[in-house]
């Protein structure tokens, strides 16, 4: 029995490990050492911390995200618009290949928001991809934990 247990805590862990999306990664690997890259990682730790911290989220249900989230990835593509959209083409088709879904997709001239989700009830990973009109207006943001599919519904207008 506790051979079984072992097996089940590991096999948890390791689909955990995986909910990282292995397309955002790579990305975020192909500008890591551009001295215009601007990223921000942040993890369990803070949130913890941040937790402590009274902020007013406006609606209960941005607090619940909020609480939900494990680990946040935040980047900002250092290349010029044409480079951008091509690697932001090239995200969505890992993002599927990934089994990722569309979860929904916002575009005006020449802004666009665009998010991917995994999961299904509980959702643990969220990929939002972000393009705007300017050169430094492209960002990805990643944020895993579990979401409530029908909370996170309630948050998006």
């Amino acid at each position: 029995m506790k051979k079984i247990g072992l097996f089940v805590a590991l096999m948890g862990m390791c689909i955990v490990a995986q909910a990282q999306s292995k397309s955002v990664g790579e990305l975020y690997e192909k500008y890591e050492g551009n001295e215009d890259f601007f990223h921000l990682d942040m993890a369990g730790s803070f949130f913890d911390f941040a937790d402590g911290l009274d902020f007013d989220f406006g609606e209960d249900g941005m607090a619940t995200i909020a609480k939900s989230v494990d680990r946040m990835k935040f980047f900002k593509l250092p290349v010029g618009k044409n480079i951008a959209k091509s690697d932001f083409k090239d995200l969505q088709k890992g993002l599927r290949k990934e089994k990722y879904d569309l979860m929904m997709e916002v575009a005006e001239k020449d802004s666009q928001v665009i998010i991917y989700s995994k999961g299904n009830d509980i959702l643990s990973d969220l990929v939002l991809m972000i393009a705007g009109d300017d050169d430094d207006d492209f960002m990805v943001i990643e944020l895993e934990g579990e979401f409530e599919s029908q909370a996170l519904a309630q948050t998006i207008p």
